[in-house]
Formats: C-alpha cells, structure tokens, sequence
C-alpha cells in the first residue's frame, strides 16, 4: 500500500478551483481522500504529545490549537515538531479558535472592543462561562478586521509549515452566553447591523415604505431606505433600536419579533445547505472569504495547497470534523439533550444501542452541505460524554471504540482516536489504551483501500439474527462494494454471535466474497449463494465487527 505524504501539493487546476466562484465548494486536496486512521491529540502551540508518534495515524485533527494568547508570534509556536510529523508520514493540521478572543491578544482596549460580538443593546456580550482567568469574549466574524487577525494568526502557523488549518467554532459568537442563558442575544454589532439592512434590501429589492411597515412592523422613524448607505446606522434602519422599540432587546429571537425569522437562529458549528436566513447567508460568505484567503496565502507563499477543517458541519472544507457533545442538534430527544454519542447506563458502555442513524445523518448532511468530504467524529470536550469515557472500565473503553469507532466505519465516516486533550484530563497512555490503539488500527491501515470515499447504499441487508446493525458501502471511485455487520450483543462485555445468515439485494452477483474483521488475523471465506443479485451468505462468528468484501 502507498504511503501517504505529510506533504500536500496541489495542481494548478486545484488551485485554479480554490479560487474560484463564491458558490462553490473548493476541492479537497489529494491525499486526504485515502486518510482512515484520525487521531484527537491537541496541543498548545508551544507544546507536542508524543503519542501521536506511537500511534502513527495519517493525521490529527488538530495537533496544536491558538485557544488562548500564545500564538500571535511566530515565537510562541514549536514548529520543529512538524518535521516529525512528516518523518512518520503523518500531516499536520495547525488550528485555532475562531471566536474567543481576549484583552491581551490587542494592542488596546478599544480594538478589543471593536473585535468583540455586542448584544442588542450595544454591549460587548462576556463569556465568563469559559472560566478563563481573563475576561474572553466571542470575536466577531462580521468585523473585516477581526477577519484579518484570524488570517494573521493564519498566516504563520502556514509560514511554520503546517499542512492544514482547523477554525474552531466559526460561529459561536451568536448564542448570548450565559448572562442571557443562550438565547441568540449576541451579533448585533454595528458591521452585523449594516450586513443585516443589505440583505433585506437584496431579497426584497421591490419593497416600499409601505411594505416594510406591513409586513415588518417598521416606522416612519426607522425604516430600511434605498437612498441611504445601509450602514449608515443614524440615517437608515437600525435594527437595534427596532430591537427595543418592540421589547425585543433581551430576546431578540422571540417569535414575536417580525424580523426574527429574517435574522436566523444560529445552530453552533453547523451551517446547513437550506439555511437562507440572513445569519447564514453572510456567516457562509464571510467563512468562504476567509477560507480562499487562507488557500491563496498558502499557493502565493508556498506553493501549494493547505488542507481546511472546521469543527461541525461545513463548506468549503477538505474535510469536517464533527465534536460530539451535549446539546447537539443531530437528534432531538425528549431532554434536549440531543445525540449521546458516548452511551452509558450506570457508568457502564451501552453497547446495545447504535449510532447508525446519527451517524449516516452526518454524513448525509455533510453531504449536503460540503459535498463528499470525509467525515470525522471526535469525542469533544470538556463535558459529559467525555466524562462518561473516560470514566468506563479500560475493557468497556476498548469496546467503544470496537463498537462506535468501528460503526463510524461502517458507515462511511471516521473515528479520531482520543490520545490527548487541552485541560489536563487522562491521556491515551494514562488510561492503559496505547497498546490497544496501536494494535487496534493497524487493521484499518491495512485494509485502507476499505474505507475510503464510501457512501451508503440505500439497498436492503437483512440479518436473521437480533442486535446487528449491518449496512452497505460503494465506494464512489471504483464502484466497489462491503458489507458492514457491528454487534450490540452487548452486557458490560460483547457477546459474540455465530451461524446466522446475511441477505442484501445487490442488484449484481459478486464474483468473490471475503470476510475480514479487527477481531482475527486473517480474511475469512464464507459460504454464500447469489441469484438475480440476491445475495445469501452464512456468518460462522461476529465479535464486534466484521466486513464482508464482495
């Protein structure tokens, strides 16, 4: 097998692609495509975690990240380590927040206050909930110069040599924190308010004062005009004082508010392809802006290209990586709670339960959104689910991985394997896991050819036996098909289930078939029928993950 370069470099025709038209998705760079094996380990940019060595994956999602004031000078950052990463053949992603800022990071407290997001009355919103020592805001996206600090920051984690860029939390500074218990009282600074009075000019180009008091509820007062710069806040429409004026200042997204709907509600780390609200609309602009930017830094500079990542669900990027975390919006639960990714009952592993439905929704909406890029899931932090993993026996927090990492293959996406996190928890090494790790995925980097650029068939599998999530794979570049079977026979331990029968539709009988699993050493050859594309095969043994190669 090929092994894959820590080194990326682009055609002229990826680059030409980069850079071309706003409503289109820029190419993924080359060898991102054949990545199976991700690692979670982040650093401070000052530091390295050897792990990543040990472990070997093609990349980590993110090996340093600018989450606090270090990182502005080339001086803070230990790029030596990049050196190493490629001897390994491992690329490197650089990253940073791309939101929370602080007074120390600049030159005065009125820049700082320029950078930071505002509330609709005007004032800086604080996110104390953070518990940083210094006082954090949210940065504002909408701010050209707050674009270009990101892009400064950018800039030399490229210069020092870094394969790609992760921007953590593009659009965080729209939730109102704690002090309004995050009901969306945040992104009301004046840049916001002027983008705002564009967009309505833009979607309703043929509207009168009339239409704009009948149907917004605007007054003589302060209503949207043609014949004044729209960011002329005192002369045009402000949204602010329309704010106000309603009642609607505190909670500016009550449906109350006639413009709400307008304005948008902003998911965190998400930017869904139907979303036209005003919020999405320029947030998808300015990202789009912010990323060719970064790519064309990367081409002028080094001449060649620079991988893109985000945390959630996004366009523009090579690929996403996907934090798993409370509150998230991919499956609504009677709690609010959303998705649990990490599911434990009394501080044991659920392994019963499946993510295939969680997990084919975030690939189904990466697709939509970002087109066919991979899809990455780690355990975020710092919050519960990662508690709850870190809290399993060592044996149940194998079997996560054997059952949820190996569903995340089975479905088209990919595990990060967690080595390393920013606050101090247990590392991969502490909790006993390395070996594991190291033994565990080497089956996946030698069956590369497996797992990469899959997508789901929508053809049926049935399994003649209870507790088998199973799916189907073609693989988009070669037509290739797998069949994926994990066990949920699961009590605090996996209980292994044997001779039990597997059909699918496939629609054309495959010549062979073999069966190759992590949890034995050598490929397997079931006996299997196949008539007018029904197949029919016999499973002598499933552990917790088996693939049927057709």
């Amino acid at each position: 097998m090929p092994r894959r370069s820590g080194v990326l470099r682009w055609s002229a025709g990826m680059m030409a692609a980069a850079l071309a038209a706003w409503g289109q998705p820029a190419p993924a760079a080359g060898p991102v495509k054949d990545f199976v094996v991700y690692a979670f380990s982040q650093s401070d940019v000052h530091e390295e975690d050897p792990q990543v060595y040990e472990l070997d994956p093609d990349t980590t999602i993110r090996a340093i990240g600018k989450w606090s004031t270090a990182g502005d000078e080339a001086a803070d950052y230990n790029f030596a380590q990049i050196d190493r990463y490629h001897a390994k053949g491992i690329t490197f992603m650089g990253s940073g927040t791309a939101s929370v800022i602080f007074p120390k990071d600049f030159a005065t407290a009125e820049i700082f206050d320029d950078m930071s997001t505002r509330d609709a009355d005007g004032e800086p919103v604080p996110h104390d909930e953070f518990g940083f020592p210094e006082p954090a805001r949210r940065g504002n996206i909408f701010n050209p110069r707050y674009r270009e600090y990101l892009l400064s920051w950018a800039r030399i984690q490229m210069d020092g040599g870094v394969d790609g860029l992760n921007f953590d939390e593009v659009n965080a500074g729209f939730s109102g924190g704690s002090k309004y218990g995050f009901n969306g009282n945040e992104g009301f600074d004046d840049y916001a308010i002027a983008d705002f009075n564009r967009y309505l000019l833009e979607k309703y180009p043929a509207f009168t004062a009339a239409d704009w008091k009948s149907r917004f509820g605007m007054t003589d007062g302060n209503i949207l005009r043609r014949d004044v710069p729209a960011g002329d806040l005192a002369a045009n429409f402000n949204y602010r004082a329309y704010l106000r004026a309603g009642g609607w200042n505190r909670d500016p997204l009550n449906a109350a508010n006639p413009l709400a709907r307008e304005w948008g509600r902003v998911v965190a780390n998400r930017m869904y392809a139907e979303d036209t609200s005003f919020t999405a609309t320029y947030l998808r602009r300015y990202w789009k802006e912010l990323v060719d930017r970064t790519r064309a830094y990367s081409w002028r500079t080094r001449h060649r290209g620079v991988l893109i990542s985000s945390n959630g669900l996004w366009p523009y990027v090579d690929f996403n990586s996907v934090g798993m975390y409370p509150w998230n919006p991919d499956e609504q639960t009677p709690d609010f709670r959303g998705a649990d990714y990490v599911p434990v009952v009394e501080g044991h592993l659920n392994g019963a339960k499946s993510l295939q439905s969680q997990y084919r929704y975030l690939k189904e909406q990466s697709a939509r959104i970002a087109g066919h890029v991979p899809v990455v899931v780690f355990i975020d932090w710092p919050n519960d689910m990662m508690t709850s993993y870190l809290n399993l026996p060592l044996e149940e927090r194998k079997d996560y991985w054997r059952i949820f990492g190996a569903e995340a293959y089975a479905n088209g996406i990919f595990p990060a394997f967690h080595l390393k996190d920013t606050i101090g928890s247990p590392t991969a090494t502490d909790l006993g896991m390395m070996d594991f790790f190291k033994t565990y995925t080497r089956f996946y980097k030698d069956h590369r050819a497996l797992f990469s650029d899959n997508v789901i068939s929508n053809r049926t599998v049935r399994v003649s036996v209870a507790h088998v999530a199973a799916s189907l794979l073609v693989q988009r570049r070669t037509g290739k098909r797998s069949l994926h079977l994990v066990n949920h026979n699961y009590d605090q331990g996996i209980t292994p289930q044997s001779g039990f029968t597997v059909e699918a539709d496939l629609g054309s009988c495959p010549r062979r078939v073999s069966l190759v699993s992590p949890d034995f050493p050598h490929a397997k050859s079931p006996a299997f029928s196949c008539q007018y594309g029904t197949l029919r095969l016999t499973v002598d043994r499933l552990d917790h993950y088996n693939i049927i190669r057709l």
